[in-house]
C-alpha cells in the first residue's frame, strides 16, 4: 500500500498534448534535416535561408504582439463589466 497518493493528472495532460503534436514534430525534424544536407551541398544558401527565417521570424512576432495587445485590451473591458462601482 503506497504511503503517498501522487496525483499523475498533469503528466497526463502534458504527455496527451505533447503526443498530439507528433506530427508536427516529426514534420520539423525532417525539414530541418533536409535543409541541413541543402547547406552542405548549397553552402551559399545558407544566407538566403537565414534572411528569410529572419523576417519570417519577424512577422510572426509583429503579429503575435498585435494580437497580445488585442487580448490584453479585451480582457481589461470584460474584467470592468464585472466591478461594480459604490
Amino acid at each position: 500500500m503506497p504511503i503517498y497518493s501522487i496525483d499523475f493528472r498533469p503528466f497526463d495532460y502534458l504527455t496527451a498534448e505533447l503526443s498530439a503534436l507528433w506530427w508536427f514534430y516529426l514534420s520539423q525534424g525532417l525539414a530541418l534535416i533536409a535543409l541541413g544536407v541543402a547547406v552542405i551541398i548549397w553552402p551559399e544558401l545558407l544566407a538566403f535561408l537565414a534572411a528569410a527565417f529572419f523576417i519570417a521570424i519577424g512577422i510572426v512576432l509583429l503579429v503575435l504582439g498585435w494580437r497580445v495587445r488585442q487580448v490584453k485590451r479585451r480582457y481589461e473591458l470584460f474584467k470592468r463589466s464585472f466591478i461594480i462601482e459604490a
